[in-house]
């Protein structure tokens, strides 16, 4: 057996062996292609490269300087509502499928770091939901447990990441699609404050509130890959004019002490799952140990802002990208998806206006919060659901988004990072919530947090100590 088939594909040992010669981009393109075959039934690709055309980029990677290249040889891949020119778009809808001719911005970024996509990664459809089971093709299985949903709606991203096909995926977040599945195959899930990351080349969800996070297996992973696509794009008018620098995680000093807000005990919902509960109040108890001092405060203005995009006039900029493809091929849209995209049409424009006064109301309330504190620490999901829960009542889908859909609206950086199993043996991950622009302060403390807990990474068979040492 070769050496590179128990091999981790976390970017600090692939970097190593790059510059000690062990190995070539060429073979880690091969061997990610190997497991790829093997875990076919983890469905976590829509749309996997031609391998020749991977091994032509691994070809044109190796010809330039390593050194000039921060992501050197790191494969990756993108949930399918990004574009990559070349290759179908579909967003897990065949009917609205189209070729583009160029590449998202974070794809171009990405690719001129020197890492290689192998494809376009499976998908809740029209990325309406948390649950990654709202597919009309075969949904992609948690890597960790079969039994449980994957969590969407950026499902194969995630399951990518965690089966160790790839270093690392981008997806998109509008209300925690960047961090459900995280927390659900024992990942780390970064959502950077909206505006720090271009969206050109997204097929949107909500064009106002999404962002491109980054799945991998550790919080420094994930901080090298956001430091390659952050910064303004001038083709992209939401973007925020200011160096990328001012956030860039690797600037960020170790935690020391630190204040974390936690919400009133009446507000933590764990839907009845008190072993989630446990597994969050021991973590808890870890950042105490780690200089952290706990303040209380009141979670509603947080949840309000979540309930305004999902269940509020502004559910209908849903409409604008996907109202037509409703209209026109409603036997290929997924019946939960059909019916949160079809709310839309009952609100006038004079309730979106008010909603939209009312989100600033509850940007300027949070933000003064959170100006008192270095993070809001909360579960990343309540509780863990079945796949045949979901089938029995897809509702339940509005339980995962408790603690994230409110992030994107409030314009907040957020991230989910895995802390530990559950006495059943099930993951739990972790959400530290931010001001704006505090990203480099969340991943220090992030990154502290990972390393006190330790343990796998992902569904591999690599721990974090292993390849800390």
């Amino acid at each position: 057996m070769s050496a590179l088939h128990s091999l981790s594909l976390d970017a600090a040992t692939l970097s190593r062996g790059y510059r000690e010669g062990r190995f070539t981009p060429a073979d880690v393109v091969e061997e990610a292609y190997r497991r790829i075959a093997a875990g076919g039934d983890h469905h976590a690709w829509l749309h996997l490269a031609p391998r020749e055309e991977a091994l032509a980029r691994a070809a044109a990677v190796s010809a330039r300087s390593l050194d000039d290249q921060p992501l050197f040889g790191l494969p990756y891949g993108v949930k399918d509502n990004i574009d990559v020119a070349g290759w179908p778009t579909t967003a897990g809808c065949e009917a609205l499928q189209y070729v583009p001719q160029r590449s998202a911005a974070v794809v171009e970024r990405l690719d001129a770091a020197g890492a290689i996509n192998l494809g376009k990664q499976n998908m809740d459809q029209f990325a309406t939901g948390l649950v990654g089971v709202r597919t009309v093709t075969p949904a992609a299985r948690n890597a960790l447990d079969a039994r449980l949903v994957p969590g969407g709606s950026s499902s194969g991203s995630a399951v990518a990441v965690a089966a160790g096909f790839t270093t690392f995926s981008i997806g998109s977040d509008t209300g925690g699609s960047g961090r459900v599945p995280a927390a659900y195959n024992n990942i780390v899930g970064l959502k950077p404050t909206p505006g720090l990351v271009s969206t050109r080349g997204f097929l949107y969800c909500n064009r106002t509130f999404d962002v491109p996070p980054v799945f991998a297996l550790t919080v420094r992973d994930a901080q090298a890959v956001f430091d390659a696509i952050a910064g303004p794009d001038s083709e992209d008018a939401g973007t925020v004019q200011r160096p990328a620098g001012e956030h860039r995680w690797g600037l960020a000093s170790p935690p020391g002490l630190f204040r974390f807000a936690l919400p009133r005990p009446d507000q933590l919902d764990f839907f009845g799952d008190d072993t989630m509960r446990r597994r969050f109040d021991a973590v808890v108890d870890l950042l105490n140990g780690l200089g952290g001092t706990p303040v209380v405060i009141d979670l509603d203005p947080f949840l309000e802002a979540g309930r305004l995009v999902f269940d509020s006039p502004l559910v209908a900029e849903r409409w604008l990208t996907y109202g037509e493809t409703l209209e026109r091929h409603p036997e290929a849209v997924h019946p939960a998806v059909a019916q949160a995209i079809g709310n839309a049409k009952h609100y006038t424009a004079s309730d979106t206006f008010r909603a939209l006064y009312r989100l600033q109301g509850l940007q300027a309330l949070t933000h003064r919060v959170l100006a008192d504190v270095d993070a809001l620490v909360l579960p990343t999901v309540g509780t863990l659901l079945t796949v045949a829960e979901v089938e029995a009542d897809p509702a339940l889908n509005t339980h995962m988004g408790r603690y994230t859909y409110f992030a994107n609206p409030l314009r907040l950086p957020a991230l989910s990072v895995p802390a530990g199993f559950r006495a059943d043996g099930r993951p739990f991950g972790l959400s530290l919530v931010g001001a704006p622009f505090t990203d480099a302060r969340l991943g220090a403390l992030a990154h502290a947090l990972q390393a006190r807990v330790g343990g796998r990474l992902g569904a591999t068979s690599t721990s974090f100590e292993e390849i800390s040492a």
